[in-house]
Formats: structure tokens, sequence, C-alpha cells
């Protein structure tokens, strides 16, 4: 049976550089690690107090900063997060307080006739989107 590994160790080909650490860049490079006879022997057991591991402690912060809704008031193309289709969006509108405030406003001006115009005028309400391939609701446009 042949041995897999070569008798001697491998030299470098010709014309290839060897890479020595200077001096001033000792500092940067890790410890060598332990031979494996000092790896493998009991440490001595020494007498005293256990050294005290140095205590530190981090907190960390998490601010979650919430951006205004990315939908605006007409349909747009988007990818869905729960059909991963993308499609435009299907809008639908509902009426907010702006949409009553104003309703409200012309009665006190007794325009009676006027009063269902703001339930009609798509300005005036909030706009949903929902996916126009789930179906599924995405977002709405407040209007403020």
């Amino acid at each position: 049976m042949d041995s897999v590994y070569p008798a001697a160790p491998l030299e470098a080909p010709k014309g290839s550089v060897e890479l020595q650490a200077t001096p001033e860049q000792q500092h940067l490079l890790p410890p060598a690690p332990p031979s494996y006879d000092q790896a493998t022997t009991t440490p001595a057991e020494t007498t005293g107090p256990a050294p005290v591991p140095a205590s530190t402690s981090t907190t960390q912060h998490t601010v979650v900063v919430v951006p205004g809704s990315p939908y605006g008031p007409e349909p747009m193309d988007v990818q869905c997060p729960y059909c991963h289709n993308y499609a435009r969006t299907r809008v639908s509108f509902k009426p907010n307080s702006r949409t009553h405030l104003i309703a409200l406003i012309l009665c006190l001006f007794q325009l009676y006739c006027c009063v269902c115009l703001p339930y009609c005028i798509s300005s005036c309400m909030n706009t949903n989107h929902y996916c126009g391939m789930c179906d599924r609701y995405l977002g709405t446009y407040d209007r403020k």
C-alpha cells in the first residue's frame, strides 16, 4: 500500500516569495498555538485565590424607526409580501374623521344636498391598498 503523504516536506516552487513578518508587524500576529505535549499535559495546580474575571457589562439599545406608509393615493406596482408576485395594488376608499367633519360642516351651513359629496370624493378619504393577485391587505395611505 502506497503512503498518501509525501516522505519529505514539499518545497515552495521556484520564483515564489516567502513572506516574513518584520519586527514591527510581530505584535499584529496571533500567538502560536501550544504544542501537543503542552496541550495534553495537566496543568500544575495553583494555590491562592482564583482569578476573578473582569466584569464588563454592555447594554445594547435597539431603536426602531417606523417610516410612513410606502403607499400613496393611487394604485401602484409592488411585490406582495404574501404571494411574492409583482402586481398593481387594488385600492378602496374608506371615510375618515376628516370626511365626517366636512359632512358636518355642510350640514351646519344647511347644504343638505351636498352632504354626500365628501363620501363620493376619494381625496376626502383614506386609501386602502390590496394585492392585485391574492387580494390581501397591504397598507393604508392616510390623508391628513
